[in-house]
């Protein structure tokens, strides 16, 4: 009997891929979205998942129907591994999909076991649907046999998919069927293999889709492997090539090639971890190497694996956004990578000499996006990427890779956020957190502060000694106009929007989880009576109270599903929101035991968290349910953020039990001692 839980019916039970390939998928094996070669909006190559099914004596079913899927241990890479069971028929199917590390290929390997005591005469079937031309609905495409490989091409203009299958007889496909569609929505192939017809014409062209398939007789207790694989170029040669370097070495050789990479890079972002739980540990590595996936090989960090859903539509969210990328990348680089985010400065770097400035949305090839003008007028994404790369110099101290991208970049950029100040109220003019408002906002002029703190520091490391004073006279002067005009002294808290309307003085005294900025990025410290009155407050206003729990981005927020109780449901759970709720825990506490609120917050965190590992963007505030974008690259960015923050606020905290001293000053001592020459007679303190 089928189960139908919440599990089951994940569209994003896995995600894999290596950087230049991302695909996500259920926990049938279908592939929900495939993207070639690389995340972005014109990237996503299927119309319709690409799903997996069985006719089995003479009868038809996707793997998705009747059958109880299991998820196996995935490890620290990505590689889907589920096993399915039909009862009715004694089949069990193992599927293992993943995208090798060295070539633009995907594979999946399939499995099917007779645990029957009767012969069955069955055949394996996979079927794609592509859209490889622009434009909806796509026609200039193609469909037809490859005789050089045995497979089956789809491919338009610059694109090219290699489908092929190494069966029990051996390689390439033996059922082959393409079929031109008047419109996206006219039955295709996949209606006729589920009515018996399952051999046709294998060329067509138009608004195409194909069914492939091989043969697999099943005697009691037998069973059958099969290899299917996309193969993913600009051309059908290079196509062609991949697939032929692909049968060289072999399926198996490949895989473990494959899963080795990956168990080794994320082995090098494993740091000590304190008394984190486990689940928390796991989603750490998870999340590293989600992050990881999210980056094109020419160093962009794409955000979000699907455009945003529900009744208020934002912008396309498949673009490299300065907002979460320089999030993303100090949380890699924080985490051991560099390398990763020397890419994206790299990137950005081009992008805003070809753009002549650095514009906060980009596309995967570095053009300014095209998105609202709202978007392209936000001074938050600018402020992170200069406080993310002042972070980055400060652990890496890479002066040959950073100075030129410091004059070329980072100065006109700091100098562009200093021009932006309001003559009248010392604050930024932009659009705020959630770009839905134009004004002065408390979170971007805490990015934009710490954004040119890091300009500065970055200016005075260069030897740029009248630029650095300028900035931070700007910081400051930032500084002193947050308290002016974003405290109120009659509520005790800090205000989100402080918008003038001539010479009168509006406030906009809604409670957002935006204002948790506040004290995250060398703005405002955290233990500022001000700023704590600040965060409890939204605690205590914003927190959904259903067994979800989660903070909403803030109150009456009307995006998304919510409740009519705007008491008890402000609005949606949001991952992201939750965890700066986290961070500002970790940063005021001052005993290993404050660090407890934190802790319960990452398990929180963890416990919502789908597949193998998808943190959505925000939850139903009920059902629990994603209801936008997963896996999110904020909610991942922060997610591991917050666990290096509560590693290193637990091991400030740590003390010595011989000298009381912490535990970081302890090891430096020691490494000085330990550096001199010993002397005799003398005895260092461990």
């Amino acid at each position: 009997m089928e189960r139908d839980s919440k599990e089951d019916r994940l569209s994003r039970a896995f995600v894999i891929g290596n950087g230049t390939i991302l695909a996500t998928g259920d926990r049938a094996a279908a592939l929900h979205e495939l993207y070639a070669p690389h995340l972005a909006p014109d990237h996503q190559l299927l119309r319709r998942p690409a799903r997996i099914a069985l006719v089995v004596d003479g009868v038809f079913r996707w793997l998705s129907e009747g059958f109880h899927s299991t998820a196996g241990h995935m490890g620290d890479a990505p590689i889907a591994d589920f096993s399915l069971i039909a009862p009715d028929w004694g089949l069990e199917v193992w599927v293992e999909s993943l995208v090798l590390s060295r070539l633009p290929l995907l594979a999946r390997r399939i499995q099917v076991t007779n645990r029957g005591d009767r012969f069955r005469d069955a055949r394996l079937l996979l079927h794609h649907d592509l859209r490889l031309a622009p434009g909806t609905p796509s026609t200039g495409e193609a469909a037809l046999r490859d005789a050089a490989s045995g497979g089956l091409i789809h491919h338009a203009g610059r694109r090219a998919l290699l489908l092929n299958l190494d069966g029990p007889d051996g390689p390439g496909i033996v059922f082959a069927a393409a079929a031109a569609r008047a419109s996206e929505e006219a039955p295709g192939t996949a209606e006729e293999a589920a009515q018996g017809r399952i051999q046709g014409a294998a060329e067509a062209s138009g608004i195409v889709d194909s069914v492939i398939g091989v043969p697999i007789p099943l005697a009691p207790g037998a069973a059958a492997m099969v290899t299917a694989s996309i193969a993913a170029a600009r051309t059908i040669p290079e196509a062609r090539d991949v697939d032929a370097a692909f049968r060289r070495s072999g399926i198996a050789a490949l895989t473990t090639r494959t899963r080795s990479y990956w168990n080794v890079w994320a082995s090098h972002g494993a740091r000590d971890r304190a008394d984190l739980p486990e689940d928390v540990n796991a989603l750490y590595t998870k999340s590293l190497v989600t992050l990881r996936l999210h980056q094109t090989p020419d160093g962009a960090i794409l955000s979000g694996v699907e455009p945003p859903s529900g009744p208020a539509a934002r912008p396309e969210y498949r673009w490299c956004w300065l907002r979460d990328a320089s999030i993303a990348a100090d949380a890699l680089g924080r985490a051991g990578y560099p390398a990763a985010t020397r890419r994206y400065l790299s990137f950005a770097g081009r992008a805003a000499l070809e753009a002549g400035e650095l514009v906060p949305v980009l596309d995967a090839a570095g053009s300014p996006a095209p998105a609202a003008d709202r978007s392209r007028r936000a001074l938050d994404g600018v402020a992170l990427h200069l406080w993310a790369a002042a972070r980055h110099f400060e652990r890496e101290r890479d002066a040959e890779f950073m100075a030129p991208l410091f004059l070329d970049v980072m100065a006109p950029a700091a100098d562009r956020l200093a021009a932006a100040l309001d003559a009248r109220t010392g604050l930024p003019l932009s659009t705020d957190l959630w770009e839905e408002r134009w004004g002065a906002h408390a979170s971007v002029a805490a990015a934009v502060r710490g954004g040119l703190r890091g300009a500065s520091r970055l200016a005075a490391f260069f030897g740029e000694s009248a630029r650095a004073r300028s900035w931070i006279v700007a910081a400051d002067l930032v500084s002193r106009a947050m308290v002016r005009e974003f405290y109120r002294p009659d509520l005790g808290r800090f205000v989100r929007s402080a918008p003038r309307e001539g010479d009168a003085r509006a406030v906009d005294a809604t409670l957002d989880a935006s204002l948790l900025w506040l004290g995250l990025f060398d703005d405002l410290e955290p233990e500022d009576p001000r700023v704590r009155a600040t965060v409890d407050a939204v605690k205590a206003r914003l927190w959904v109270r259903t067994g979800v729990g989660g903070l909403a981005r803030y109150e009456r927020d009307a995006l998304g599903s919510i409740g009519s109780d705007l008491a008890e449901v402000p609005g949606n759970p949001w991952i992201a929101a939750t965890l700066w709720l986290a961070q500002h825990s970790i940063r005021s506490a001052r005993s290993l035991q404050d660090l407890a609120g934190a802790r319960i917050l990452l398990l929180w965190a963890a416990a919502r968290a789908e597949g193998a590992g998808c943190l959505p963007e925000q939850l139903h505030p009920y059902g629990g349910g994603t209801v936008s974008a997963s896996p999110s690259l904020g909610a991942h960015a922060w997610f591991v953020a917050t666990v290096a923050d509560y590693v290193e606020r637990a091991r400030t905290l740590t003390r010595c039990e011989r000298c009381g001293e912490p535990a970081p000053a302890r090891r430096e001592r020691r490494v000085a001692v330990d550096a001199r020459p010993s002397l005799p007679g003398i005895v260092a303190h461990p």
